[in-house]
């Protein structure tokens, strides 16, 4: 059985806490690679970004961005968007559940 390394066991992609967990601290994360000498970080966002072009639609990668990458606040995302608050959180809640699920599906396989 494949080890998990330090993040992906701190950061359980396969449920939807875990990907708001990951997405929550992708600042940190982010920076983190810079100033850890481990190469994991980097491979983990790397394979994150995968899962978010493969998984999501591109309004949903559009918000993910937005929001998490960017750190923007939902009432400014719909802003530039064009869309409502609300249909923003549902975009990112749907967007979790999918990357959840695809994560899920990719470990049951054994990638």
């Amino acid at each position: 059985m494949e080890q998990l390394n330090k993040y992906e066991q701190a950061y359980k992609l396969e449920n939807e806490n875990g990907v708001e967990a990951f997405l929550n601290d992708y600042h940190k994360l982010a920076e983190a690679r810079f100033f850890a000498s481990d190469l994991s970080i980097s491979d983990f966002l790397l394979d994150f970004e995968f899962a978010v072009r493969k998984a999501l639609t591109e309004r949903q990668q559009q918000v993910i961005r937005l929001t998490f990458y960017k750190d923007l606040r939902q009432a400014d995302v719909a802003r530039e968007l064009g869309l409502t608050q609300q249909t923003v959180q549902e975009h990112v809640q749907k967007a979790i559940k999918n990357l959840a699920t695809y994560h899920m599906l990719i470990k049951q396989r054994g990638e």
